[in-house]
């Protein structure tokens, strides 16, 4: 599920996982004619999946490896999200249009100051080891990411409930804002009145009797990060890094039980997908890269089929704003102008992308195109560089008050993507004075080096977007923090009144002016280059049924999940 405060990092992998996101579209159906028993027979023998030991019940699923933060309010990776959502259950969920809808509560009511939200829960819902799911649960759940020692990606969630600050620098023993009514109900009081706080209540609950600690001991609740246990539609069983995460189907769940007994999420890369999938060692592949190629390769199989959809998610390059060379945005301006992204997304993804200007995605109510577009333009990106002083010297290499512009581009391997655009950057960039190397490492090296060291100049991602468009845990200047998902730097007064207000206004036309405001303003400034944004592949073998994502529906959410079933 996509859902606030589940702006996932996601490396461009999730665009790009070649030959490598969220969201999608129709599964076509093989065409059906002549004797019947004829063309199932020939199905299996021509369908590789289907001859595989245990498969009829067993939905293998090839994604990219996970890191094992496996703990809500603690995962920071799409990966990780998976495993998690498939164990866990929120409060919320959201439909196929990314509107909230119940899942472990029944219903809510939200006050006429839109301060307090009250949670009725399903009665009926258990954890894996039987245990009831209650609102002791929910509590315990939303307070440990109030904890003073708590270092999760998550804290905006609690942040604005009522008591949080007393809870967490103080010596309170419970978050006043949140009040246990009963065994199913549950009050939340913000001090805040935001649109966006509803979208708190998607976090997995976790069992207080399984996960309770002393307040501050939170390496009490992480040493069983790689061990989640839920209420989820499905129970964890194994966890073998870098290789794969095997669960069995939660035969009590609240919604019904799954229509097969395993599943196991193999870790799969560039070099493997397809293979995995023309033996029929997974039975779908997600995120593979919409790209000519690939399409060629997959129209190949006769055996699978293609699940299509526009991506909700950007590919991107962050500037560290910190980098004096960085700070002008004239600067920025003209390493984008200085770029040719249209020729790049044409050669990559041949046709089944586009370039971006904005960190909203085309799939969401909020995006606008009335910006600029930035064409390639390498006389404009020169005159701005001039502007700002940077002068061509000796060695072709602009410099200023004895400062270069050549930069160190911090990226990772197994992307083709990747691939595709260092010699293209490095040629373009350098046709205006700039020089780029690029640094290529794990992408756990290097969501370490930008996130918790902020030490780069430059790094692209990518990043899996939420249902609603608010930003503001990525670009507002209070995220500009070590851990923090404000890796760049960015520090803008407009750019800050314009998150808050978009976050307190409840009325979407209205909201969706002050985003296309917004949107101005990050189009102006660019604390990114914005690259692409993608069409995404999921590709399943034809013995999956009833298998569908879209936009704002990935493989956990529960009307995905649950609806497939296996030949």
């Amino acid at each position: 599920m996509k859902r606030k405060l589940s702006l996932i990092l996601s490396l461009v992998l999730v665009l790009t996982l070649v030959m490598t996101g969220c969201g999608k579209s129709e599964e076509p159906k093989p065409a059906n004619g002549g004797d019947e028993k004829t063309e199932e027979s020939a199905g299996d023998a021509n369908n590789p999946a289907k001859g595989r030991d245990g498969a009829e019940d067993t939905l293998v699923i090839g994604t990219h490896e996970t890191k094992g933060e496996f703990l809500p309010g603690y995962y920071s990776e799409t990966y990780d999200g998976y495993v998690v959502d498939l164990v866990f259950d929120g409060l919320i969920t959201n439909d196929k249009e990314g509107k909230p809808i119940p899942l472990a509560a029944k219903d809510w009511e939200i006050s006429d100051d839109h301060l307090t939200y009250t949670f009725n829960l399903r009665d009926d819902i258990k954890f894996s080891d039987g245990e009831p799911l209650t609102a002791e649960d929910v509590e315990f759940t939303y307070t440990y990411m109030c904890d003073p020692n708590y270092d999760g990606p998550r804290t905006s969630a609690v942040a604005d409930l009522e008591g949080y600050e007393e809870y967490n620098k103080g010596d309170a023993e419970k978050v006043s804002g949140i009040e246990v009514i009963d065994d199913h109900t549950i009050a939340f009081k913000f001090t805040k009145a935001l649109s966006t706080n509803i979208w708190n209540f998607g976090h997995g609950i976790m069992p207080k009797h399984v996960y309770e600690f002393e307040k501050g001991d939170i390496d009490a609740i992480k040493a069983k990060m790689t061990e989640p246990m839920g209420s989820g539609p499905f129970v964890f069983e194994k966890y073998e890094p870098k290789q794969y995460v095997e669960f069995k189907a939660n035969e009590d769940y609240f919604l019904g039980a799954p229509k097969f007994s395993k599943l196991i999420l193999k870790f799969t890369n560039v070099e493997t997908q397809f293979s995995e999938l023309e033996k029929g060692t997974v039975d779908i592949q997600l995120a593979v890269a919409a790209k000519g190629e690939n399409k060629e390769i997959l129209d190949g199989m006769d055996f699978v089929n293609i699940v299509e959809y526009p991506e909700n998610s950007y590919g991107y390059i962050g500037f560290n704003m910190r980098d004096p060379r960085l700070a002008d945005k004239r600067v920025r301006q003209a390493l984008t102008y200085g770029f040719n992204r249209e020729q790049f997304a044409e050669v990559y993804y041949q046709g089944f992308a586009q370039t971006c200007n904005i960190p909203i995605s085309q799939v969401s109510w909020a995006y606008t195109d009335e910006v600029n577009e930035y064409k390639y333009d390498p006389d404009k990106a020169m005159k701005l560089l001039d502007e700002a002083g940077w002068k061509v010297g000796k060695d072709g290499i602009r410099e200023k008050d004895g400062k270069k512009l050549e930069f160190v581009w911090s990226t990772h391997t197994d992307s083709k993507y990747v691939e595709t655009m260092i010699p293209m950057l490095k040629s373009d960039w350098e046709k205006i004075g700039v020089k780029v190397e690029a640094d290529i490492m794990e992408f756990a090296a290097l969501s370490e080096k930008v996130y918790e060291k902020q030490d780069f100049d430059l790094y692209n991602m990518a990043w899996s977007l939420d249902v609603d468009p608010d930003a503001y845990e990525i670009f507002h200047s209070s995220q500009d923090q070590k851990g923090g998902f404000n890796s760049v730097g960015f520090k803008n007064e407009e750019n800050d009144k314009l998150l808050e207000q978009g976050r307190a206004e409840f009325d979407q036309e209205k909201r969706a002016e002050i985003y296309k405001k917004w949107s101005q303003v990050i189009n102006e400034e660019l604390p990114y280059m914005f690259l692409t944004q993608a069409n995404r592949w999921d590709v399943a073998n034809k013995r999956v049924k009833n298998f569908e994502t879209s936009p704002f529906q990935d493989i956990q959410d529960r009307d995905v999940i649950l609806n497939i079933e296996l030949e």
